[in-house]
């Protein structure tokens, strides 16, 4: 009897551990399945990898992508064969941001392609689309772009590799994004192995706007001053006798131009883009301030933009390096790198009186009847800057329009605040990147901010600077 009794509660007890693994893998599937129609569904459904990608675009037809004004700059055409096919009919202008479908899917087609293969008209519609053989309309993105800036910014760039991107401070909207060399998104299959040749190391596929690596030159003395104004408890007061160069460590640093500047306060050093002072000033600050105020302002972090495969930028010293690397690193060379999306946030967040907005460049989905299936809202990310360091850049920023660097650009009746910047990126110093990077204000107070940088093109205020006047003036007019 005990042994019959000891038997069933064996059994019971292997039921139990049974019914326990049950649980626990059903629980586990639960979990899996919730991830995968959260999130999982998309990134699968529209792999180029995925064999049954083909099935979701037999009922739907893929859904255009528009301009913030309207205008079309993707679609879904069909051949002589009614075989469907994806046309981008400003060929390169936006090839980078919004990308292509052709080779695999990059850009916004890449990351909205679930949504574009979805169809909200109405069911009834969709039902009698589905029994008569009809696909149904996809729904449409609406993008933050604004077409005419998008054009003087890309052909502002003309036979020049380099970048542009300009950001409404107040929202974090990507009014324009241009990157090149670039490519033809309608072509991109016949061309691909052109394209992807390293032999010709032209890197056409990437988008330098945002996953550049750059040198950022003179633009670096926003940070440097943000650094000097919190290692001085905000006290701006600076006296420097600059004699058109400065030797650290048998490192001879020249002024541009090898002029010499005279006596200088914060102000005018930071308007006549001193290199001297600034290389004598980032000598004289406190590492570890100098590192905590790089990294708040997002350098070696990951950037806050939903915007793809950015880049992190990259600032590196400590109590261990010389006093010849931290000077260059304060004037913008050294091993500092940023992208031109980094530089264009800081001067959106200065904008915006210190807080930063995340950028975005997909606004909403709508249905071909019309209707808004989801809509991007504006995030912010925070508080980078003080308002007395906010204070304190806008009158510096102005002043380099005004009677410093960028003096000789016109940029027609609008308030523009900025910072021009020559990067040498070889040992060719004769050879330099354009930089410009700032805002321009309107008589509404509207404000749109602008990252500039022209590959080997030479000085800021010479061609970096007057491209960014076109795109202010494309998007204000």
């Amino acid at each position: 009897m005990t042994k019959e009794r000891n038997t069933k509660k064996a059994i019971r007890k292997e039921i139990y551990v049974v019914a326990a693994l049950f649980t626990v893998v059903f629980v586990a599937m639960a979990v899996f399945l919730g991830y995968f129609v959260q999130v999982g569904s998309k990134d699968f459904i529209y792999n180029s990898y995925n064999s049954r990608f083909s099935v979701f675009t037999d009922d739907v037809t893929r859904g255009s992508i528009y301009t913030a004004d309207g205008h079309i700059i993707a679609e879904t055409k069909t051949d002589d064969e009614n075989n469907e096919y994806r046309k981008y009919p400003d060929d390169r202008l936006f090839s980078h941001s919004v990308g292509y479908v052709g080779k695999g899917m990059s850009g916004l087609e890449a990351s909205y392609s679930f949504d574009l293969l979805k169809s909200h008209i109405s069911l009834d519609e969709q039902i009698n689309n589905t029994l008569s053989g009809i696909k149904s309309p996809g729904d449409s993105l609406y993008t933050t772009f604004d077409y005419d800036s998008q054009k003087a910014a890309y052909d502002g760039l003309d036979m020049f590799d380099g970048a542009v991107i300009a950001i409404e401070p107040d929202t974090g909207k990507v009014i324009a994004m241009v990157s090149k060399p670039d490519y033809d998104p309608n072509t991109i299959a016949e061309n691909w192995d052109a394209i992807t040749d390293e032999t010709k190391n032209n890197s056409a596929l990437l988008n330098r706007a945002i996953a550049g690596a750059y040198p950022p030159g003179s633009t670096f003395k926003i940070v440097t001053t943000i650094a000097y104004l919190r290692d001085n408890d905000g006290d701006d007061y600076f006296d420097y006798n600059c004699k058109g160069s400065i030797t650290v460590d048998d490192y001879k640093i020249h002024c541009s131009s090898k002029k010499a500047h005279g006596s200088e306060d914060l102000l005018k050093a930071f308007s006549n883009s001193c290199n001297s002072a600034y290389a004598y000033m980032g000598v004289n600050l406190d590492r570890e301030v100098f590192l905590s105020t790089a990294n708040s302002l997002l350098f070696n972090e990951t950037l806050p933009a939903d915007l793809g495969n950015t880049r992190k930028s990259k600032f590196d010293i400590d109590d261990s390096t010389s006093d010849s690397i931290v000077a260059q690193t304060a004037i913008g060379q050294g091993q500092t790198t940023v992208s031109p999306l980094h530089m264009c946030m800081l001067v959106s967040a200065i904008a915006n009186n210190g807080e930063l907005m995340e950028p975005y460049m997909a606004d909403k989905l709508v249905s071909e009847e019309g209707d808004i299936v989801s809509a991007t809202s504006p995030k912010s990310y925070g508080k980078l800057l003080s308002d007395e360091e906010v204070l304190l850049l806008n009158e510096y920023m102005e002043a380099v329009v005004m009677d410093g660097t960028a003096d000789n650009v016109d940029f027609g009746d609008l308030k523009v605040y900025g910072k021009t910047g020559t990067a040498e990126y070889s040992t060719n110093k004769n050879v330099t990147h354009s930089w410009f990077v700032g805002y321009a204000v309107n008589d509404s107070g509207d404000k749109l901010a602008i990252a500039v940088i022209m590959e080997g093109a030479g000085y800021g205020s010479k061609y970096a600077a007057p491209l960014a006047a076109k795109v202010f003036n494309a998007y204000f007019n």
